[in-house]
């Protein structure tokens, strides 16, 4: 049967997949720029006034009315074994935002960022009932000090804008042509550089703010061919900042074709409970799924769920401490102001194993504290999300957490259920550890069954260094950007060959 590299990417569920797609959909354009951007002063006076009219229609509410504006820019470099690419996008839009009386929000969203499109989202939202109901502000509206643009490029080498098409893709071919190991037996390669540039801004009654992120994301994919079975390894690393600040060095490009041309085992791997090591690959993927199944304001309001991780309560080893810290240096997902526009602030959500925050938006804090309101794209529906989470590292050597085990590495994704608390936790590949070191027997395709707060609870040691883990997919095609910081655990699970779909 003829191998169809596209079909077998995406079937393999590797990461990259979607970002080469996306760059080679489009061909290579002689452009430097995708134009002109509206000025940052303009842009904040739009949006003053508008929240002045949703003020005057709300005078009850003139506190929550709120203005958010976004500029944004991708761009995509792609190389692999089918060709290369460079694609570009630009997206604009501005949201409105004010409750009524009756706790109820007002929203309306435009992709028009100019004073006419402003002026015309305001009139729609204040043409909506309850407004006008309530006596009017007495005095001028104070919005504060103007906006200032904080964090982005450092220089104008760093903006993603200014590098022309070839600079991109010489970064790339740089990339892959680092890797000496690569052989015959790989039958896919890809390396891709991916940029978000973001300008937003926030304006509220007493508060504007406006900051600029740019989100960088290299990555590469290796696929080999081990006897049936192909096997996928990959690396990636993001950040905020310049283009070219934390590049791959060659041995770790290398590294990735060593582990897709590692042979496995014959056979597939006995089910069983095993003392097993997670990579923080995967450790951040359990951590994702349960930042958004289960420590969200909106999971809270499921009964089953409030039972279980009620504020105080341990659900974990005394091991584990975790926050959502988006104050990080340079954190893929971190940020200056949330999409409602509170202040970024850490958010501790376990210390010592104990239950003591949850992420939070406006309308569900509760007795959380807001401030992860965040929209994909900073235009979708809001939603309380995660931005950079960090587990508090231990005292282990990764590698040698467990005696005799398993070692679980190359994250496929993990699914959590919140009513049941199962989880199924898939990985690329399972290498056997005897007496603290690798006995060279390595099977593909594996699984973690069982229940998350068993397995969070048998953790016995985390190992001193930690691997930050960038994540850029999408909801409803606007983007959402999260960063993972975290060691590698050791714990006692049930572990099986993958079960696959028929």
């Amino acid at each position: 049967m003829a191998l169809n590299r596209r079909e077998l990417l995406g079937g393999l569920g590797a990461a990259s997949a979607s970002a080469i797609l996306w760059a080679m959909g489009c061909r290579a354009q002689e452009q430097d720029t995708l134009g002109a951007r509206a000025d940052a002063d303009d842009v904040a006076a739009w949006l003053r006034s508008a929240v002045v009219k949703l003020a005057t229609a709300f005078p009850a509410q003139a506190a929550t009315a709120h203005a958010l504006a976004v500029s944004r820019a991708r761009v995509t470099a792609a190389v692999d074994v089918l060709g290369r690419g460079v694609s570009r996008g630009h997206v604009e839009g501005v949201v409105l935002r004010v409750q009524r009386r009756d706790g109820a929000w007002h929203e309306e969203v435009t992709a028009d960022l100019s004073r006419a499109g402003v002026d015309a989202l305001a009139e729609r939202l204040t043409e909506r009932p309850g407004a006008r109901d309530g006596a009017p502000r007495r005095g001028g509206p104070a919005f504060g000090p103007p906006a200032k643009l904080v964090a982005g490029p450092s220089s104008d080498a760093d903006d993603p804008l200014a590098l022309h098409d070839r600079e991109l893709l010489e970064r790339v071919d740089a990339m892959a042509s680092a890797d000496t190991a690569i052989s015959s037996r790989i039958v896919y390669a890809a390396s891709v550089l991916d940029i978000d540039d973001t300008t937003l801004w926030s304006v509220a009654l007493g508060r504007q703010r406006a900051q600029r992120s740019v989100r960088v994301r290299r990555s590469v994919t290796r696929v080999a061919w081990n006897g049936t079975r192909p096997v996928v390894s990959e690396l990636a690393r993001g950040w905020r900042g310049g283009v070219d600040d934390l590049a791959f060095a060659p041995a770790e490009i290398q590294r990735v074709s060593e582990d897709a041309l590692a042979l496995m085992t014959p056979g597939e791997l006995a089910d069983g409970d095993y003392d097993v090591e997670l990579a923080p690959a995967i450790v951040a993927t359990v951590l994702d799924a349960a930042a958004r199944e289960l420590l969200t304001s909106a999971a809270a309001r499921r009964p089953e769920v409030a039972a279980r991780l009620a504020v105080g309560a341990a659900v974990a080893s005394p091991l584990l401490s975790l926050v959502d810290d988006p104050t990080a240096a340079a954190a893929y997902g971190g940020f200056a102001f949330d999409d409602e526009g509170a202040d970024a602030q850490p958010v501790p959500l376990l210390v010592g194993g104990r239950v003591v925050g949850r992420f939070a938006d406006r309308a569900g804090a509760g007795d959380a504290a807001a401030g992860r309101g965040r929209r994909p794209g900073h235009l979708g529906p809001l939603e309380a999300a995660a931005s950079h989470l960090r587990l508090a590292v231990g005292g282990g050597t990764r590698g040698k957490l467990v005696g005799r085990g398993l070692v679980l590495d190359g994250a496929r994704g993990c699914v959590i259920d919140p009513s049941s608390d199962r989880v199924v936790i898939s990985a690329r590949r399972a290498d056997a550890v005897g007496g603290g070191d690798a006995t060279g027997r390595k099977w593909a395709d594996v699984e973690v069954v069982g229940e998350l707060g068993a397995l969070l609870a048998a953790v016995s040691a985390v190992s001193a260094d930690a691997l930050t883990v960038p994540i850029r997919d999408e909801a409803e095609g606007l983007p959402r950007w999260r960063s993972i910081e975290t060691p590698a655990i050791a714990t006692r699970a049930h572990v099986r060959a993958r079960r696959r779909s028929t």
